[in-house]
């Protein structure tokens, strides 16, 4: 996924996703690499499956832009 799929208001909030995750992982002490960070927001994803649409939704835009 390009940045320019995404309205600017909506990449700002992935890239702080993506920002929140490498955050997660680095203060469990955990690798940051690309496949640690797509598996973190995975397993996110799934555990907020009933959550908010608009967060599922940058989630997944989130996933996309990590993707390895």
């Amino acid at each position: 996924m390009k940045r320019d799929v995404l309205k600017e208001d909506d990449y700002d909030e992935v890239c702080r996703v993506i920002g929140d995750a490498v955050i997660m992982l680095a203060e469990c002490g955990h690798e940051t690499k690309r496949d640690e960070i797509f598996d973190v927001l995975k397993r996110t994803r799934q555990h907020r499956a009933h959550g908010d649409r608009d967060e599922q939704k940058m989630l997944e835009h989130a996933i996309r832009l990590i993707k390895p």
